[in-house]
């Protein structure tokens, strides 16, 4: 009867056991995970009074990024022209862990040319672009390319270098935000990672740089069908519209891919003084 009743408990134990272990029953992963490729964007559209997609607002001095007001664009219909509605650039949207600068030159009659990551959309009569640079146009500091990270579906991103350029001026709207203007980057700083430009196609140095300031732009991600929304508001700094604040938001689907075409050569060795 012992021998019978072990040998029962045995088998329960390894049922139990083979039931824990099946893959169907495994917890699902955790921890931090950098998304490195392609947030390929869905253009942006309007359905009455809602809007899907990827767009851009603007608050006006005094107001706040989800109830307004908002500053409403001549050249938009969507939502009364308070959301102007992006398509997504040549590359298809924004690649992360690498840059998409602005080409040079980066105006035609006060138009942006810079289309890789959004196709340049009319705001009050003049094309603006979306580029991300090793160096911030406005504030000459310099940037870290942009990184997303996914904990369990929630998205947190650096995107410190997103530059807007309108009517032959350049205006910081990323997240969080670089320090207000400097002097040009001195060469020779400390490098820490080579980091390829998609539009400049060539290397760039990624020095350390100081801490941005303000929070990242958030969002979230489904790791079954790879869509993904991302949020952030940025102050606006110099210009006609200083003192507003931009309200970003992106959505689409996540490609991964390879943030660069091949191995980062070796960093060079310091220059001879």
């Amino acid at each position: 009867m012992r021998m019978r009743t072990t040998t029962t408990v045995l088998i329960l134990l390894v049922a139990v056991v083979s039931g824990c272990s099946s893959p169907d029953s495994a917890p699902a992963a955790t921890g931090t995970k950098p998304l490195i490729g392609l947030l390929r964007f869905t253009p942006g559209n309007a359905h009455g009074d809602k809007v899907s997609g990827t767009w851009f607002r603007m608050v006006q001095p005094g107001g706040t990024f989800d109830g307004g007001p908002y500053m409403p664009n001549g050249d938009s219909a969507a939502q009364g022209g308070t959301t102007t509605l992006l398509d997504p650039g040549t590359s298809g949207g924004l690649r992360t862990d690498s840059f998409q600068s602005e080409p040079n030159p980066g105006f035609a009659s006060g138009n942006s040319l810079a289309a890789s990551i959004t196709k340049p959309t009319k705001f009050f009569g003049v094309e603006f672009g979306i580029s991300t640079n090793p160096v911030d146009p406005q504030t000459r500091r310099t940037v870290s390319a942009p990184t997303v990270l996914d904990t369990g579906g929630k998205l947190s991103a650096d995107l410190s270098s997103w530059a807007a350029s309108w009517n032959d001026q350049e205006f910081n709207q990323g997240a969080p935000k670089p320090p207000e203007k400097q002097d040009a980057q001195v060469a020779g700083s400390e490098q820490v990672r080579k980091v390829w430009d998609w539009v400049a196609q060539k290397w760039f140095d990624q020095p350390r740089t100081g801490t941005p300031q303000g929070p990242l732009a958030t969002g979230t991600y489904d790791a079954v069908t790879r869509a993904f929304t991302l949020q952030w508001t940025s102050l606006i700094v110099g210009g006609p519209f200083n003192g507003f604040t931009g309200v970003w938001h992106l959505e689409g689907i996540f490609e991964p891919a390879a943030a660069q075409p091949g191995s980062a050569p070796s960093t060079p060795p310091a220059p001879t003084k």
